[in-house]
């Protein structure tokens, strides 16, 4: 979290004490005893003291070993009430309308919520038929990746502010080349030749440095990571062990802030390449890609491939027993009421299953069972979430209890294409994308209808899907495909819709198993990542505008009031604003700590009422006992319940801590 160390707080801070004499008073001096002006009380003579009556003042005045003896101390904190100050008003900010973040009022379809306009019009915006180095590579089996490799704008950030790139593995002839194109023009940024010609390609950033990189495939099959200028970063020492068509993904598996590559079986470590450990898959199912999430929200992501779950350190937690006769596919959903995730596979038969492996159902979906990658999403817009995938001559969809919905021909003898959805036309229910062997086509949701073919595509399909993406920042989503074998385009087409536009879109997709929050926008692979299928229950699918609106909660210290650093009183005035453009709900906490030599302590915690979007609301009062003064300052942090969970996701989660960090008291 981002921390702010407050020298001078805006609105004053009251560190007054009262100016108190607590020195004892002493032996007084003798007046001469001649002196006939001089009285002595000879009572309680102590032949040195004379006799003063006792007064409230901190002192004893009347020299019985007592201060202030006779006087309330009705608040019962060691002193006399009379000596005691109280605490001016605690100073806040003026409540109210503040400005709403810019970057947390998320996308908006530029239709505004209304159906685009004949949205089945659809034009080329570019095509790329081979990188300048072999004209002969034109063809990919791989799925085109897309997100932001250099500082286009001159921000000195990389990040999806600049121009969208496409990285695709191509091949022509035995060379494999990992090329980066410019989404906006087609223009080709680089090439890297000596690539897998036939695995997959992924756009993030590897070591969390700011910079994302390439991760693929050389031509020994060994992972491999490339800088964001084409240049080699790293190689890994050995190739997974049994697939000759190895797709890759990326998380950050323990949650420690340093990724994981996930390269078919083996689990390497992201900044180095180096191997950790190998799931060592079996080659009964070489088509196959690992799915990654904290499923059961225990603070670590667990690993799904063919049929079996694994902990982040690759020790088995269970196994189907399922087996694909091809290809076979985990998607991760939501299928219940709770906020765990389940997970699908999709092989021989379609089975999902809860997250300690009990099974939930298990369908026949097909007689030749050759499935590709699946995409879910809520296809018949009933606001429930529904899976579809290819398999070898027919295209269904079924929901999460089970029922087929429908199927469909298509054309794909190797039966390994996948498919990906998005809201075409803006009527709240995604569309199938999906390119067989020889055309591309947009299927209705609901019933599985053509909405549009265009018959110039062809490919071998092997595991390749359209990509969604808004590539060059004009508010409306593209979409592009690879091919091999044939087309007019050569390599890469992207689509657009001819006319006004189709929805906003987000302007990366940077992996094969794109899911929306398992990437950041800007390449960035988040330790944390909030869990996709309680926010949007897509898989390989994202809904029109997929960054909406979020709230974006802040807590600042306006004031300090110490009037004693013994006695007291101690008062910390906090105030929370809302800079999202959501509205939150009453309930959320803020918890004030006392900062010490070796950390942090809970003070108290506060619950908050209702915090409209951009609106800042009437500051809160922590009283603080002297003793719970912190050797250096206070630290309030929002939306934390005392433990360090929050339960509001927001826009910015790192902004939500503001210190106070002086000593208060030597």
């Amino acid at each position: 979290m981002r921390i702010t160390s407050l020298l001078t707080l805006s609105t004053g801070l009251v560190l007054s004490a009262c100016s108190v004499d607590n020195t004892l008073k002493g032996k007084a001096e003798e007046p001469d005893r001649f002196d006939t002006g001089t009285t002595w009380d000879t009572s309680h003579d102590t032949g040195d003291i004379p006799f003063e009556e006792e007064v409230c003042d901190g002192a004893d005045n009347d020299g019985d070993g007592q201060v202030d003896e006779g006087f309330p101390d009705d608040n019962a904190n060691g002193r006399a009430d009379c000596l005691d100050s109280e605490c001016p008003t605690m100073q806040f900010n003026t409540p109210g309308s503040i400005t709403i973040n810019s970057e947390c009022q998320g996308t908006t379809s530029s239709s505004s919520g209304a159906e685009i306009v004949d949205p089945w019009s659809v034009r080329t915006k570019w095509s790329f038929r081979a990188p300048a180095a072999d004209a002969s590579a034109s063809s990919s089996y791989a799925q085109p990746v897309i997100g932001n490799l250099d500082d286009d704008n001159g921000d000195g950030q990389i990040d999806e502010d600049d121009n969208a790139d496409v990285v695709v593995n191509a091949f022509g002839g035995s060379t494999g080349y990992i090329v980066a194109i410019d989404g906006a023009t087609g223009t080709e940024k680089w090439s890297y030749r000596g690539s897998s010609m036939t695995g997959g390609v992924i756009i993030a950033d590897v070591d969390n440095d700011g910079a994302p990189e390439v991760v693929g495939y050389d031509s020994s099959q060994r992972p491999i990571a490339i800088n964001g200028d084409g240049s080699l970063k790293w190689t890994a020492s050995r190739a997974p062990s049994s697939t000759s068509y190895p797709l890759v993904t990326i998380a950050d598996l323990d949650e420690d802030g340093v990724p994981e590559v996930i390269a078919d079986d083996l689990i390497l470590d992201g900044p180095s390449g180096s191997v950790l450990f190998s799931l060592n898959a079996s080659t009964s199912n070489p088509y196959r890609i690992a799915a990654v999430a904290d499923v059961d929200l225990d603070g670590d992501q667990e690993i799904f491939m063919t049929g079996k779950a694994y902990d982040s350190d690759g020790v088995l937690l269970w196994d189907t027993g399922q087996v694909g006769t091809y290809g076979f596919w985990p998607v991760i959903i939501n299928a219940d009421a709770d906020d765990e995730a389940e997970i699908g596979f999709v092989g021989a038969k379609w089975t999902l299953w809860d997250t300690d492996g009990t099974e939930i159902f298990d369908v026949n979906y097909g007689t030749t069972a050759h499935p590709g990658p699946p995409c879910a999403g809520d296809f018949d817009g009933d606001g429930v979430t529904e899976v579809a995938w290819p398999s070898y001559q027919t295209l269904v969809m079924y929901e999460l209890d089970g029922t087929a919905d429908w199927s469909v021909p298509i054309n794909d003898t190797s039966g390994l294409a996948g498919c990906s959805g998005f809201d075409v036309n803006n009527d709240g229910a995604l569309e199938v994308l999906y390119a067989d062997q020889d055309s591309f086509n947009i299927l209705d949701g609901t019933t599985g209808a053509t909405d549009y073919r265009n018959n110039d595509h062809a490919s071998g399909t092997v595991f390749e899907y359209p990509s969604v993406a808004d590539m060059d920042a004009d508010g409306h989503a593209e979409i592009v495909i690879a091919r091999n074998g044939g087309a007019a385009w050569g390599l890469l087409n992207v689509f657009e819709h001819d006319g006004t536009g189709w929805p906003a879109a987000g302007t990366t997709w940077g992996l094969h198993d794109f899911a929306i929050t398992n990437i950041e926008p800007d390449g960035s692979v988040p330790r944390n990542p909030e869990p996709y299928w309680t926010k949007y229950n897509v898989y390989r699918a994202r809904v029109a505008a997929d960054d909406p609106s979020t709230p974006d909660l802040t807590a600042e210290i306006t004031d300090i009031c110490l009037m004693d650093c013994i006695y007291g009183p101690v008062q910390v005035g906090v105030q929370v604003q809302n800079e999202g453009g959501v509205d939150v709900d009453a309930g959320v906490i803020v918890s004030l700590y006392a900062n010490d030599e070796t950390g942090s302590r809970l003070i108290g915690t506060q619950t908050m009422p209702a915090i409209p979007m951009g609106t800042r609301i009437d500051g809160v009062t922590f009283d603080v006992l002297p003793s719970d003064l912190g050797r250096y300052g206070f630290t309030a942090v929002v939306d934390d319940n005392g433990t360090g969970d929050g339960t509001v996701s927001e826009c910015d989660e790192d902004n939500n801590v503001d210190v106070y960090a002086d000593s208060l008291c030597p």
